[in-house]
């Protein structure tokens, strides 16, 4: 019976505990030049995570464009990640949205270093904003989903700036 009991009172104790969650708004700058605003980011992190959303604008309309995740872990580790892409409609504003999950090396570039998010709650988060081109119908697929696909060249245009609080 207290086994019964035991067993019954986890799930209980589980649904109670409160998830921290911390969300904060930053600027999207150019990173030519960092006074210029042209859209904003939201992060939500938890301790399983992080996500966010950015809108932005300012872009050559047809061109392939990414977001990548650049994470500066609290050892001082930098891990970066995909974290979305599309082509650019005529208006040259686009949204992303992405998440990625503490311990996840999916879409990691070997740079010699981390390749995972190690602390979600403590980590800084770079947005970079990166331009691959031209959309080419040929490659397109990769270019809004790899970080060296350009047609002719690859440009980071923006970033958006998330320190741990």
């Amino acid at each position: 019976m207290a086994l019964i009991g035991l067993l019954s009172a986890i799930p209980l104790t589980h649904a109670g505990a409160a998830t921290q969650t911390i969300r904060s708004t930053s600027d999207v700058t150019l990173i030519s030049d960092p006074s210029v605003v042209v859209g904003t980011s939201t992060l939500t992190r938890t301790e399983s995570g992080i996500s966010f959303s950015l809108q932005t604008s300012g872009l050559e309309p047809g061109h392939a464009v990414t977001v990548w995740w650049m994470v500066v872990n609290p050892d001082g580790g930098v891990a970066v990640l995909y974290a979305a892409g599309h082509v650019i409609d005529d208006s040259g504003t686009a949204e992303f949205g992405s998440y990625l999950q503490v311990g996840d090396s999916d879409g990691a570039l070997d740079m010699g270093t981390d390749t995972t998010l190690e602390d979600a709650l403590q980590a800084t988060v770079y947005l970079v904003v990166r331009d691959h081109g031209l959309a080419d119908p040929r490659t397109v697929s990769k270019q809004i989903q790899t970080f060296g696909e350009c047609n002719t060249s690859c440009t980071d245009l923006q970033m958006s700036v998330h320190q741990a609080s």
